[in-house]
């Protein structure tokens, strides 16, 4: 039986510490761990759990550590018999999610984001990211459209807080204007690159060919679009999202809709930290969300899973 929903999360979940517990209770988080570290030839292990935050938050090295938890996270649900009905990405963790829905097998999903971070350093595109809260999507866009330059909305996390890239003096002046119109925070993020922003169309144009050279399975779990909201269904729809997501926008918001129109509840959080069921909550207060960063939370959630729906 299938139920609820699965949130991959993306950069921005990592913190130092994650994974350890997880990689001490079960062996297929040390395993994958292992293949990580080899096929990368990175220390995660030694940055994940001990940093500095400084290397850690680096864009590369927090898309894949974050992306080898979820992966711990999903197969260890799966030896457990925990199904979703759909899985939800936000940002880089459409990688996760299309492994854990069968689409890519891990090394593919390191390689194809090792070759998304190349991309990008080869279109040489400098920019960076900024958060506003405390101001509507509308009101956000229309600061975009005063400020000379390239800034966009990239991300829009709730109904009041919106992610903006482009080139950095553009969202610095748009971080600025921010304050000026009463936004509660303006600040920069710890980005080194304008993800989701037209910025980045050369680089989707460099990984769509690689992703093209890649076979690619049927999901067997559909995996809901943060551009349109939509299911994909197919592993063509899956690479044609993974081929443009360097550029798009991610409607987040629109995601958590989706889920609850179809009350694919609970939700659970497949990896590390908490920022996406906080994020839910603001935008459906009567959301559920579990969390699996240790091992007792996701003890937890498979406990509340299985007494909710009695999965086989």
């Amino acid at each position: 039986m299938r139920a609820g929903s699965f949130l991959f999360p993306g950069q921005g979940a990592q913190y130092v510490g994650m994974g350890r517990d997880l990689v001490e209770r079960f062996s297929e988080a040390l395993a994958l761990l292992s293949r990580a570290e080899s096929l990368l030839g990175l220390p995660l292990r030694e940055v994940m759990f001990s940093g500095p935050e400084e290397r850690l938050n680096q864009d590369f090295i927090a898309q894949v550590s974050v992306y080898t938890v979820s992966c711990m996270v999903a197969d260890i649900l799966a030896t457990k018999s925990i199904r979703a009905a759909a899985f939800a990405p936000y940002s880089s963790g459409i990688y996760a999610a299309a492994y854990a829905a069968g689409v890519v097998d891990f090394e593919t999903g390191l390689t194809l984001m090792r070759e998304a971070d190349r991309c990008i350093h080869e279109a040489n595109t400098s920019g960076g990211m900024g958060v506003v809260l405390g101001l509507s999507l509308a009101e956000v866009e229309q600061l975009c459209d005063r400020v000379p330059g390239v800034v966009e909305v990239s991300i829009v996390n709730t109904n009041h807080q919106i992610i903006v890239s482009g080139e950095r003096p553009a969202v610095d002046e748009l971080l600025q204007r921010a304050v000026d119109s009463e936004a509660l925070t303006a600040d920069w993020l710890p980005a080194a690159a304008p993800y989701h922003c037209s910025l980045l169309a050369a680089a989707d144009k460099c990984l769509a060919k690689r992703i093209a050279e890649n076979t690619m399975n049927e999901p067997h779990t559909a995996i809901i679009s943060y551009i349109d909201h939509k299911p994909l269904e197919s592993a063509v729809k899956v690479a044609e999202l993974l081929s443009v997501q360097l550029r798009s926008q991610v409607g987040w918001v629109g995601v958590v809709e989706e889920l609850v129109r179809q009350n694919l509840a609970p939700m659970i959080e497949i990896g590390p930290g908490q920022m996406l069921g906080r994020s839910v909550r603001w935008i459906h207060r009567e959301a559920q969300v579990q969390y699996t960063e240790t091992a007792a939370a996701l003890e937890d959630a498979v406990i509340i899973f299985l007494n909710q729906y009695q999965c086989p």
